[in-house]
């Protein structure tokens, strides 16, 4: 006859391994690579040594996404390690200013950013900055810039407003999320770069292999996500001869040998709307398969002739990010 001391023993114990979560398997490169939409015949190719780019489903009229894959003779945590560092960046082909954003954030963190290229020009669009999809303004933005109409020195007074605006800014997303983005004023109508940034953290790659970063990126700041790494920085990308300011969120997490690298861009200042990119790091024999899948965001592509306009955005965009991919991975090799 079994005790009662021995009876709950047990049932304790059957709690106990009825609560266990079981560890997620290692997923393989086919189908890691079949999750971020490769073909067969393309993750051939892949494992095979080539870098291999095709479009991406876009989440919105106003994506223009990508996807590549490619591996590098480097473990995934160094290569995670490079990007979240600086090392090996994603994104900064054309950059010509960056600036660490520490905790709650400071205008200091912002004391590097100047209008360059373009200088008073540039001041005087934006002290006429009107609705539109010329810039990505609010409209509480706009008025602030028009305020500043008369100033003795229109460059430093049009500075000094940038950087109060990417603080706000930065604040209102620390502080809320995706909730905390301000529409853009586009004129009788609102661009929400919120909205298409949640729909590109429904990637698959993400809720099949990496569920804990996906929810994370859904519900930041409230969600929490052992092992996390993260960085925000601001940046000045040099678009078409003119500057486009960036707010950045750099995330790093890991799930077994494998590596998760995200980087969202939650604000631009002009041509696109918002970005946000995925690169997952994978152990194999040959080194480490990574897959990357990008989202960028902008009204310039819609409206009549969008689906012209995508898929030539698309073309020139995966040949830019193509040919810095290239530059990583030789980067990469030569460490």
């Amino acid at each position: 006859m079994i005790s009662s001391r021995s009876l709950i023993s047990m049932l304790m114990l059957a709690t106990m391994m009825a609560i266990v979560v079981p560890a997620h398997a290692q997923p393989s490169a086919d189908e890691v690579l079949a999750a971020t939409g490769f073909s067969a015949d393309e993750q051939q190719r892949i494992l095979a040594g080539e870098l291999v780019s095709h479009d991406l489903k876009g989440v919105s009229e106003r994506d223009l996404s990508v996807s590549m894959g490619f591996i590098v003779k480097l473990a995934p945590d160094d290569l995670a390690k490079q990007i979240m560092a600086g090392t090996l960046s994603l994104s900064s082909e054309q950059r010509t200013a960056r600036g660490d954003i520490n905790g709650t954030g400071t205008l200091e963190d912002f004391a590097g950013l100047r209008l360059v290229p373009g200088g008073r020009a540039l001041a005087k669009t934006y002290l006429d900055a009107s609705a539109g999809d010329k810039l990505n303004l609010a409209t509480d933005e706009i008025a602030a810039f028009h305020a500043l109409q008369g100033e003795s020195d229109a460059t430093q007074a049009v500075e000094q407003q940038l950087r109060k605006l990417l603080l706000a800014r930065y604040q209102s997303y620390r502080s809320s999320g995706l909730d905390g983005i301000p529409p853009y004023d586009r004129g009788g109508k609102r661009t929400d770069p919120a909205t298409d940034l949640r729909k590109a953290s429904e990637a698959p790659l993400l809720k099949k292999f990496f569920p804990a970063a996906q929810r994370f990126l859904v519900d930041y700041p409230k969600a929490t996500l052992p092992g996390l790494t993260e960085a925000f920085f601001w940046a000045n990308n040099r678009i078409d001869d003119q500057p486009t300011y960036a707010l950045i969120h750099l995330l790093s997490t890991a799930e077994g040998a494998a590596r998760m690298v995200i980087e969202r861009q939650f604000y631009a200042g002009r041509s696109y709307n918002a970005a946000q990119a995925i690169v997952g790091l994978l152990p194999i024999q040959q080194g480490t398969l990574v897959v990357y899948g990008n989202h960028t965001f902008t009204d310039q592509v819609t409206g009549f002739g969008g689906s012209a306009k995508q898929s030539i955005g698309r073309h020139v965009m995966g040949s830019r990010l193509k040919d810095l991919f290239e530059k990583v991975r030789t980067a990469a090799v030569t460490q």
